[in-house]
């Protein structure tokens, strides 16, 4: 008995040690996860690639709750010796993402399937001018192609671009109602068909663009403006229509390159997560007669360059005739001139106004942070003014800008107001020792500037008004948030007061800032400015020397120039239209899914060319 009760003892410890061992394997074997977190309406995943894997398939759930969404092909993609899956449009909360890999019968190898922690994923700071009185729900719902609460919106069309597909991404769109649909082929022509068919009433859905990779001048079918890129509404100079389109872009290494865009004549137009190299000219102009339009967390670099001013560029982020725009959270670095506000006064009534500036990132950016022209209501919070070599806000042309808990660091003049306080000062007295052959706003009227619960250090000079000086100043420094500025303090050039636009009823929006002392930490930090993961180039300055330096860095200037993405393609067979459904496919489903050439998807029964297992075919 006791011989059998050993052996039996013995037996138990072998089958419980081969378990071990089994177990060991296994979890040898699963996919190695590298790193993971969430973003701001986005969670992301990279993991190792696997020998035996030929694919992956990625899902996303709320974390705990067991329920999986499978993400796009296009969303998962292959980095050479890594693996990469951008879940986008989620709400904020906590997700978890689940990585697949799949054999080369296309087989899910679900017992070799990892699984992230919990990810936290916030949402957009939707406070600005762009999301003022916008409807809160149908297809014109907030701004872009997507809901308010970060979710796309219903019926949305979403189209992936690559290099590969740029110049013959096509779709079939109806222009007019009950007419036969109409095929738009390459990028600027389906930006150029999605217009046309809002304005002939034969397409109501939003559409989102995502880019993947980088996509350079050479690979679209045309540069459809000065700047690459034209978003533009069929409407006539002076009025604008409803297109409710985002240009996003896919991960943290989504560029365009040689290129930007302008946008014209547009209602609802977004565009984010997009770095964008050495443009023709501007990085974006949002031109003329635009209305709701939403720039944000996007990566800016020099442009191609020019001669005298222009050696970085020109605008970054420029308007003109344009409102109610939000330019929020980007990232400039070392851009010459940033962000002007209308180009001249000889084009109508129609000026920029009603513009906020809010959780940007001027890393060393040197002037127009931004250059305030006309308008009675521009808000300007929370941006961290990091080493600038000439001025960040410009104020000109009677223009009133609310300015309020900015972190100013080693800017040399925070606040100029056109030929008043610290610039006039400049032109006739001389600051350190040199005068200034003109004034930074070019002896244009002056503009007034409320100030309030600003933090400045280093900076070179900055005057503010007294019982003495009621014209003379470079901003007005109020004592409480609600403070209004008394008439009796005009420009000096000019002879205008402030709007008080942020203290009258129907004429601000809802704000709650960061903390001041917040804002440097929360702008560079992980759900700040800039791309997802702070982009995928990195460039730190050297302070001691770039602080005061407006001159163009040739070693940056270089390191653009060499930058090569490491997207090597995507795992599953590379989409030929770039169409995608809206919905992603639930893990459980069996049946391959079937897309008309809209994009929509389609029964069993429907006939005609469809889109199945990422091919074209006959049914």
């Amino acid at each position: 008995m006791c011989f059998q009760k050993g052996k039996i003892m013995r037996n138990s410890l072998i089958m419980t040690a081969l378990l071990l061992f089994v177990s060991t394997l296994q979890s040898a074997a699963a996919v190695t996860i590298q790193s993971a977190e969430g973003w701001l309406e986005t969670a992301w995943v990279e993991w190792t690639n696997m020998s035996g894997a030929q694919a992956y398939n990625v899902y996303v759930s709320p974390a705990g709750q067991d329920s999986w969404t499978r993400l796009d092909n296009e969303l998962v993609r292959n980095y050479g010796t890594y693996g990469r899956a951008d879940a986008l449009g989620l709400k904020a909360g906590m997700y978890q993402l689940k990585v697949v890999p799949v054999n080369s019968k296309g087989v899910e190898m679900t017992d070799e399937a990892s699984t992230t922690q919990s990810l936290d994923v916030r949402a957009h700071n939707r406070q600005g001018f762009a999301h003022m009185n916008r409807p809160t729900s149908g297809w014109t719902e907030g701004v872009g192609a997507y809901k308010n609460d970060g979710t796309l919106k219903d019926d949305a069309v979403v189209l992936y671009v690559t290099a590969q597909n740029a110049k013959d991404i096509t779709v079939q769109w109806t222009r007019y109602e009950g007419r036969e649909p109409v095929t738009w082929t390459g990028l600027n022509n389906v930006i150029d068909g999605f217009r046309k068919c809002i304005d002939g009433g034969g397409m109501k859905k939003p559409l989102c663009i995502r880019v993947v990779g980088t996509v350079k001048n050479g690979d679209c079918d045309k540069m459809a403006s000065s700047q690459g890129l034209h978003i533009k509404s069929q409407a006539q100079d002076g009025s604008s229509v409803e297109m409710p389109l985002t240009l996003e872009g896919v991960g943290n290494d989504a560029t365009l390159y040689n290129f930007g865009m302008q946008i014209s004549n547009a209602v609802g137009v977004e565009v984010r997560n997009l770095g964008i190299l050495l443009c023709l000219d501007d990085g974006i102009e949002i031109s003329r007669y635009n209305t709701n339009i939403w720039i944000h967390n996007m990566d800016l670099f020099y442009g191609q360059g020019g001669s005298g001013d222009k050696v970085k560029g020109d605008g970054a982020i420029d308007i003109k005739d344009s409102r109610y725009c939000t330019v929020s959270a980007n990232h400039f670095f070392d851009c010459g001139k940033c962000c002007l506000i209308d180009a001249g006064d000889n084009k109508g009534t129609f000026y920029g106004d009603n513009l906020t500036y809010c959780g940007n990132w001027f890393d060393h950016a040197d002037q127009r942070l931004p250059r305030c022209r006309h308008g009675h209501a521009f808000h300007v919070y929370n941006n961290y003014y990091d080493g600038n070599g000439l001025y960040g806000i410009g104020m000109a042309c009677g223009s009133s800008s609310f300015a309020e808990n900015n972190w100013f660091r080693n800017c040399l003049y925070p606040v100029i107001s056109s030929y008043q306080g610290t610039d006039r000062i400049g032109i006739e007295i001389g600051i350190n020792g040199e005068k200034q052959k003109k004034g930074f706003m070019s002896k244009e009227n002056g503009g007034i500037c409320k100030f309030w619960n600003n933090h400045v250090e280093g900076a070179g000079s900055f005057i503010s008004q007294s019982s003495s000086n009621t014209n003379d100043f470079d901003a007005y420094v109020v004592s409480s948030r609600e403070e209004k500025i008394p008439a009796g303090f005009t420009t000096l050039h000019g002879e205008t007061s402030y709007s008080n636009f942020d203290t009258t009823d129907g004429e601000f929006y809802a704000c709650t800032p960061l903390a001041t002392e917040d804002v440097p930490a929360a702008v560079t930090g992980q759900y700040g400015a800039g791309r997802c993961q702070k982009g995928d180039f990195a460039w730190t300055f050297d302070n001691a020397t770039e602080d005061s330096n407006c001159e163009l860095i040739p070693e940056l200037k270089s390191a653009l120039q060499s930058y090569k993405s490491k997207f090597v393609g995507f795992y599953n067979n590379p989409i030929s239209t770039g169409i995608r459904q809206l919905t992603a496919d639930k893990e459980q489903a069996t049946d391959t899914p079937v897309y008309n050439l809209s994009g929509q998807r389609v029964g069993k029964g429907y006939k005609g060319i469809v889109i199945k297992g990422n091919k074209k075919v006959v049914q």
